[in-house]
């Protein structure tokens, strides 16, 4: 029972002082530190109107990550498991030498037998080290794509906060003041200081974007190309068991996370653009038109408004958006092999 509350304080992050002046990127959610710093968003000012909300963010990237590697890592031992499982059951219950002991995949040798002694056991435990190795570096891959578009994500849903409180604890009847007037200079200072800091994160967002497409661009491509292939066969591999009478555990978790890992990139993708369009709704609902406050900035408001109308998604040559239209195309897709497959005679 203990071990299930520290696990859950793990996940949770309920033993984490987040009123603590000395809260920050470093001890709270480091991954993605230096990313974050050189845009100068930092969690350790606790005025900030931005803090509580950053932290809830980063707080869902980290139960988010939990989520992900359990999720996979689960879908790798149990692989290995039933594997292992079948192996003891043919030690000790079948005392035929002829029969095949299990391997992960697999394996033929043009002049010896795999499955003899010691071939059996060294290619047995290099398929688990390979298993292993392939599901730190895809599940890395998948975490490391959704969690720096969620970052993005959360930069964006700032900036909507701070549209909101832009013309907050100003007073418009410094406007009817002449432009030398100190008093007007010190607003128009603060006002640009405001929407400075909105038009750096906004483009730091669409830079990070753009860089996140030229890095994950080819493995997107394989990965979209390849997974309604790979969906086809997991589905009729299920369903052809199930038409005798099985259920393959193994196949309906591989099949489970092919989809997932197709749908993650493909939602976030979504998401990002959908808050992309919600900025510029942002700062037209801003009360610009409210207060006389607005004319100081309605030329930088204008051009925030027509950068938010650029669709903010990841594109790269071969690959159509990241969105969930994708996704629904290529498991459109999918469905149509996997009704050629069922519909094949083998017979005729």
């Amino acid at each position: 029972m203990a071990l299930l509350l520290k696990i859950k304080k793990l996940f949770t992050k309920e033993d984490y002082d987040f009123d603590s002046p000395d809260t920050n990127l470093r001890n709270f959610h480091p991954q993605l530190y230096i990313y974050l710093a050189a845009m100068g968003i930092f969690t350790n000012n606790r005025d900030s109107l931005l803090r509580d909300r950053f932290l809830q963010g980063q707080l869902l990237i980290h139960k988010l990550c939990c989520i992900w590697y359990i999720f996979m890592t689960t879908i790798v031992f149990l692989y290995i498991l039933l594997m292992l499982c079948s192996l003891v059951m043919q030690s000790l219950f079948k005392a035929d030498i002829d029969v095949i002991r299990p391997l992960l995949f697999p394996m033929w040798l043009p002049a010896d037998d795999p499955y003899r002694t010691p071939n059996y056991e060294l290619f047995l435990f290099f398929q688990i080290c390979l298993l292993a190795i392939v599901n730190q570096v895809f599940s890395g891959y998948i975490y490391m794509l959704f969690h720096v578009l969620l970052h993005y994500y959360c930069i964006l849903d700032m900036i909507i906060k701070d549209f909101e409180v832009i013309f907050d604890g100003l007073d418009e009847s410094v406007v009817c003041l002449l432009s030398k007037d100190p008093v007007r200079k010190q607003l128009q200072s603060t006002l640009n200081g405001r929407i400075k800091r909105i038009v750096n994160w906004h483009l730091a967002v669409f830079k990070g974007v753009k860089t996140v497409s030229s890095i994950f661009g080819p493995p997107l491509v394989y990965q979209v190309m390849v997974s309604a292939i790979f969906i086809c066969l997991m589905a009729y591999q299920v369903a052809e068991n199930l038409k005798k009478g099985q259920l393959d555990i193994i196949f309906v978790m591989l099949l489970t996370a092919a989809i997932l890992q197709l749908w993650i990139p493909c939602y976030v993708g979504t998401l990002l653009r959908d808050k992309g369009y919600a900025v510029g709704n942002a700062c037209w609902n801003s009360g610009w038109h409210e207060t006389r406050l607005g004319t100081l900035i309605r030329a930088d408001m204008v051009l925030v408004i027509q950068r938010s109308q650029q669709p903010l998604a990841i594109k790269f040559i071969g690959l159509p958006q990241l969105q969930l239209e994708t996704f629904s195309s290529i498991m459109s897709t999918a469905y149509t092999y996997f009704n050629m497959l069922r519909q094949y005679n083998p017979d005729s």
